[in-house]
């Protein structure tokens, strides 16, 4: 009789340590497209630069909309491991394609392939949920949400470095990002080994379409009242934070600090305000098992107003960074605290699904923000800044109006 051997699947240290370091260098490598998407149209003389940057932001999220619940279901079928490679390496590819573009054409198919990148995060979430330990799981996942910090922080930080001193231009910047997606995919290829959960299903998974399994898990995942809050609360922060950030680079440009090239400048300045908000987040984390996650979110909302008009209409530089910073911060601290409310309220039949449609918001407001500010940039660049502090008004209109059910949820 022939036996044979299987791998014990990664501790939940070894899983979040991969986990960590997959997330770092996709924020990393992404926030070099976002930092420097506008000089990058300028340096190939692409005309209205500034409706572009929102177009470009907005096409990678209408095209992976679609695909938002198909993901999860596609892990409980195949394996989590196969969707999260699969991002590293359409990544990779990401990469190569913008290196190598000398056209606005060849940019808009990256950002479209873009879309196929993305919905890995809520898979990662619901298999780190599923292997920490039930006093771990609050930890594990607040160290899981900074590492998308920590890779925005470096992003720019060592992009401006890099292209302002003339070691590299933009194209053999994006060249490099490739290869760090590539070896990202690898190590989760060689180590990482999952934890297959056998999860009874109500259909047979061989006659039942992915589309209609999927529409069950929505289905499911919406009956719960907690859903639709955490979901309005994520989307207002969302379409307020893809309002702001293609333009946070124009803004920056408009600054001076000893003469430094604008590529360093955006990326010192976006680099330093994400380190300290990543510091801010976890000290957050920590206060919120102490207070209360609805309150931290509540505080983190108001403070979120006066930062962003700020980054809108002051041109100095100490006060632009502090409310870059406290920008920064605040969608970690309300990504984290969303997050771990979530996590904790959708049984493991559906976890995989629900986590990675709590990135939903994320698309809504990548295809919704972008658009208004499109619209609004081309009256004042400080109009979208203006509009995204509305976003946060009606977050705190949202947490007056069900506290109640918030704090039902949270159990306190």
């Amino acid at each position: 009789m022939k036996h044979t051997l299987k791998q014990a699947p990664s501790s939940w240290l070894v899983i979040l340590i991969l986990f960590f370091i997959t997330s770092a260098i996709e924020s990393m490598t992404m926030s070099h497209v976002f930092a420097f998407m506008p000089i990058y149209l300028i340096s190939l003389h692409v005309a209205h630069t500034k409706t572009w940057v929102g177009i470009l932001s907005a096409v990678t999220f209408v095209v992976g909309l679609p695909f938002v619940p198909l993901w999860g279901i596609w892990a409980k079928r195949y394996g989590g491991k196969l969707v999260i490679i699969r991002s590293a390496y359409v990544e990779m590819f990401v990469f190569i394609l913008l290196s190598f573009s000398h056209s606005l054409l060849g940019i808009f198919v990256a950002m479209m392939l873009v879309g196929f990148q993305l919905g890995n995060t809520g898979i990662m979430l619901a298999a780190l949920r599923h292997a920490a330990p039930e006093n771990k799981v609050g930890f594990a996942v607040s160290i899981f949400s900074v590492a998308s910090s920590v890779g925005s922080a470096g992003g720019p930080l060592l992009g401006g470095l890099l292209v302002g001193t003339h070691w590299l231009n933009l194209h053999g910047l994006y060249l490099i990002d490739g290869v760090l997606s590539f070896l990202a995919g690898t190590m989760l290829l060689l180590g990482y080994r999952e934890d297959r959960i056998v999860i009874p299903s109500l259909t047979n998974e061989n006659t039942t379409s992915v589309w209609h399994e999927a529409w069950q898990s929505i289905t499911f995942t919406f009956s719960l009242s907690i859903t639709w809050i955490l979901f309005g609360l994520f989307s207002t922060m969302m379409v307020a934070r893809q309002m702001v950030s293609p333009y946070l680079p124009l803004m920056i440009a408009q600054l001076s600090f000893f003469h430094l090239p604008t590529s360093s400048l955006i990326g010192d300045l976006m680099g330093l305000s994400a380190v300290v908000g990543a510091i801010i987040t976890i000290y957050a984390g920590r206060l919120g098992d102490r207070v209360g996650f609805i309150r931290i979110m509540t505080i983190t909302f108001f403070i979120l107003i006066p930062s962003v008009v700020l980054l809108g209409i002051t041109h100095q530089i100490l006060l632009f960074t502090l409310a870059l910073t406290v920008f920064s911060a605040g969608y970690s601290i309300v990504s984290a605290m969303i997050f771990a409310l979530f996590s904790t309220k959708i049984p493991i039949s559906h976890r995989s699904t629900a986590m990675n449609l709590i990135y939903l918001p994320l698309y809504i407001g990548g295809i919704i923000g972008p658009a208004i500010a499109s619209f609004l940039v081309s009256f004042s660049i400080t109009l979208p800044f203006v509009a995204a502090s509305i976003s946060f008004l009606i977050a705190l209109l949202l947490i007056a109006t069900q506290r109640s059910r918030l704090q039902r949820a949270n159990g306190s």
